[in-house]
């Protein structure tokens, strides 16, 4: 793997925590709404999953199953928040009765899906290298 490579999956990878870090620190700037009326806090909430998604699929060796895998995790992260607005039925990502534990499933699913596509990532790098 390349320097540079390897630089940006460090990137992708670090990000997650420090958004994390940030959503959870509930500073008043993650309720400022975008254009259109997304908060940012949800672009960041999608980001958590998005990078470490994309790192998974960059990881990944090209015309592998584990590529296919990584593959349909970053779609899935990238889908989890205009999802995330569907079934709330807005923009702030507010839930009301069965949606939000839809919601909740959901999201549960993507995050495990991105969990095995980053061990998948590693543990194949690991026997490339060894």
């Amino acid at each position: 793997m390349s320097l540079k490579r390897a630089l940006v999956l460090g990137a992708l990878l670090a990000w997650a925590p420090l958004a994390l870090a940030l959503l959870v620190s509930g500073s008043e700037w993650l309720g400022r709404d975008l254009p259109g009326g997304l908060p940012l806090g949800n672009v960041l909430s999608a980001s958590i999953l998005c990078a470490p998604a994309l790192a998974g699929w960059l990881a990944s060796r090209p015309r592998t199953r584990q590529r296919l895998w990584a593959a349909m995790t970053l779609v899935a992260a990238l889908a989890w928040l205009p999802v995330s607005i569907w079934l709330a039925g807005n923009a702030a990502l507010n839930f009301h009765g069965q949606r939000g534990a839809v919601w909740l499933g959901f999201s549960a699913v993507v995050v495990i899906a991105l969990g095995v596509s980053l061990a998948w990532a590693l543990v194949a790098a690991l026997r490339r290298r060894g």
